[in-house]
């Protein structure tokens, strides 16, 4: 059965969606407050902790545009609609940028090798940014999340092999996520006022904090294998 549209008035102010809204916000609070705990760490000044960083940040620029688009859509004309609705999904396509930098910092590779896949990388998301321009289709952040999931689920099933257990929970919180897309995609809907986005949110939001935990975990591993090198060198 179609879910039916719902909305609220608050102080005269029509907001639609709004447990939508809601939930997005949570995911753009929790992914900030990510960003911004990664800050704090001492491996701050390397290219992973950028780049996972920025992952997060991306994530929380995307959920805070996506609560506007849904919130305030009763606001703008179609026209209006169309172009916010484009700049959350492009918003979501540097997210998947940074997380496949991830995967290629951690790869035992050549530093040119890695530049090389970078300006691939860099080259392949400029390309789906011009698609969503031209296209503003949703359909395409899913396909481009989905395969960059994938690689760094292969990523992490490899260094979790080699003894980091921060990957381990990288994993997990992944495959937490890859149910949001099939909940998204199919539409699942438990009611009205929670329907299949705020559950997918619900997911996603499980799946980032398993994925944050990971990350300072890994961060640790590191700084600890970095202190032992350091001891032995000594």
């Amino acid at each position: 059965m179609p879910i039916q549209e719902t909305n609220l008035l608050l102080s005269g102010i029509r907001i639609d969606e709004p447990v939508t809204v809601l939930t997005n916000l949570i995911l753009s609070v929790f992914s900030f407050y990510f960003y911004t705990h990664l800050g704090k760490l001492k491996n701050i000044g390397t290219n992973l902790s950028r780049y996972w960083r920025l992952f997060f940040l991306f994530i929380a620029i995307a959920n805070t545009i996506a609560a506007f688009a849904h919130g305030f859509k009763s606001y703008f004309t179609s026209h209006d609609y169309y172009y916010v609705w484009m700049f959350m999904n492009m918003a979501g396509i540097p997210a998947s940028y940074f997380l496949l930098l991830t995967n290629l910092e951690a790869a035992q590779i050549s530093q040119k090798a890695k530049n090389n896949l970078q300006y691939i990388a860099a080259a392949i998301t400029l390309s789906l940014v011009i698609f969503m321009y031209i296209i503003n289709d949703i359909s395409l952040v899913k396909v481009n999340a989905g395969l960059v999931i994938l690689i760094t689920l292969f990523a992490h099933l490899i260094t979790y092999r080699k003894g980091f257990a921060g990957s381990k929970l990288i994993l997990r919180g992944f495959i937490i996520s890859i149910l949001t897309l099939f909940v998204h995609t199919m539409r699942l809907s438990l009611h009205d006022y929670f329907n299949y986005k705020d559950l997918s949110h619900v997911i996603m939001n499980v799946g980032l904090y398993v994925i944050f935990l990971g990350v300072v975990e890994v961060f640790l591993e590191v700084e600890a294998a970095d202190a032992l090198s350091s001891e032995e060198n000594d």
